[in-house]
């Protein structure tokens, strides 16, 4: 170990002491965010193992953090992506080792990877989505002393995000440019407390749930069993020909993700539709396929920034947490222009 520390120090420039205080990422380093990374990645070309045993025998801190992801489809969404990258980059700059797990369809199996990762010297848990059991995963977590803070779960200690806003926004943009007759395309069943049944609900507050489900909402099915992203454009796309074959004058559409909205815009093109002056589009995360769209597509975007701060900022606390995040509105129209709400 000394050897090794040794050569990292002579190739990074710096004193062995200076080393050791960043790869045991000490909370007296004050080294730059460029030292530090130079010292990783040396120590990771040389396959630089970092060891808890002393660590835990002690009871210290390992500063390292266990970020559980519930199935291996969220990992496939760009959003999704873009949050974890932005987790370890936050994570790594504060001076913390990561593990990334993606969990399993077994309550058991999901425990035991708890037990794993505790055993490994994990401090704290960044837990996104709702795991199979998740009650008893916290409750893991809680037993070992260590933290966790959850995100779209029902955690004690969760952060969530608002959508309801921003739906209302782009139903009000459909409106506010003569689009009456719009749909959403929602996934089944279509439960009461959707946000953006809410959002319906808020725009129409003169409707039954009945009507507003007859005039204004398409189920796409059950999602949660598939595990192929691209299969969401098919669904859209079939979706979208229904929809209008039962109904041509159908001029505005919000679908439940931008993967929805890619396969019916698809079905629009084919069939000589004009985006933003026939038929105005709107999607949800804001992917880059859309926001590179030659077709003014509005969409809602995670806060994922905010998201970001927020979850590192609680992981490592005890009392309870309910923390909302406001999602942002992009609209855009014709001309190229956009705006966010």
């Amino acid at each position: 170990m000394a050897a090794m520390l040794k050569i990292i120090a002579e190739r990074a420039g710096l004193s062995q002491a200076a080393v050791s205080q960043i790869l045991n990422r000490k909370a007296n380093d004050f080294s730059s965010e460029e030292t530090r990374r130079r010292v990783f990645a040396i120590a990771g070309e040389l396959g630089y193992k970092q060891k808890f045993g002393h660590k835990l025998l002690r009871g210290d801190k390992t500063q390292t953090v266990g970020i559980l992801l519930p199935m291996h489809r969220i990992a496939l969404e760009e959003h999704m992506q873009a949050l974890i990258i932005m987790l370890l980059d936050k994570l790594e700059r504060k001076g913390y080792g990561s593990y990334f797990v993606t969990l399993a369809e077994s309550e058991e199996k999901n425990l035991q990877i708890v037990r794993d990762l505790v055993g490994r010297g994990v401090d704290c848990f960044i837990v996104l989505g709702e795991p199979v059991g998740e009650r008893k995963i916290e409750q893991e977590i809680v037993k070992n002393g260590r933290t966790v803070i959850g995100y779209l779960n029902s955690f004690r200690r969760t952060l969530t995000q608002s959508i309801t806003q921003s739906c209302c926004e782009i139903l009000r943009f459909f409106l506010d440019e003569g689009r009456t007759n719009f749909r959403l395309l929602l996934g089944s069943p279509l439960l009461p407390g959707n946000e953006r049944f809410l959002s319906l609900k808020q725009v129409f507050p003169e409707l039954t749930d009945a009507e507003i489900r007859s005039r204004y909402c398409v189920e796409l099915g059950r999602l949660g069993e598939h595990d192929d992203i691209d299969l969401y454009a098919r669904i859209g796309y079939e979706k979208t020909r229904e929809m209008l074959e039962q109904d041509p004058s159908v001029s505005a559409l919000f679908y439940l993700s931008d993967y929805f909205a890619m396969g019916g815009i698809r079905y629009l093109l084919e069939t000589g539709r004009r985006i933003g002056s026939d038929v105005l589009v709107a999607g949800f995360n804001n992917i880059h396929a859309i926001r590179n769209s030659f077709f003014p597509i509005s969409s809602v975007e995670h806060a994922l920034p905010e998201i970001t701060d927020a979850l590192v900022e609680e992981m490592t606390g005890t009392g309870e947490v309910n923390r909302t995040i406001r999602s942002r509105t992009i609209i855009r129209k014709v001309g190229g222009m956009r705006y966010e709400v």
